[in-house]
């Protein structure tokens, strides 16, 4: 059986994406917009997996990518959206700040029309 296809949205350093490729998913697309957590990422898989398929990592702001070529070709879109709006440390302007990003994450499912996503948060 073929691996099934993957989008990672706010990577990070990649643990959530490394969790999922375990689980038996191909990254079609891998998206951070830090660009520090992107050179992890790519010091790690340089690294550590030699000889396993890289990831098609985009160092970029998902506001900005079109995501519709990916339509109905993707079984599950997977990340973990900031959460400064929502911390109890924060400022609290919740949908009032514009770091939220759950209604961009929103519009990547409403888009890609996965089977199923994961979307993850830390409690901040």
């Amino acid at each position: 059986m073929a691996n099934m296809n993957s989008i990672e949205l706010f990577a990070g350093a990649g643990g959530l994406g490394l969790g999922i490729e375990k689980a038996g998913f191909d990254h079609a697309l891998v998206i951070e917009r830090d660009r520090d957590a992107c050179a992890t990422v790519r010091f790690n898989l340089a690294r550590a997996r030699q000889g396993h398929s890289q990831w098609p990592l985009h160092e970029t702001d998902i506001r900005y990518f079109d995501f519709s070529s990916f339509q109905d070709k993707v079984e599950l879109v997977s990340g973990g959206p900031p959460c400064q709006p929502f911390s109890i440390g924060g400022k609290h302007r919740g949908f009032n700040d514009s770091r939220d990003m759950f209604p961009e994450a929103a519009r990547v499912v409403r888009t890609v029309r996965p089977r199923a996503f994961i979307f993850e948060n830390v409690l901040c």
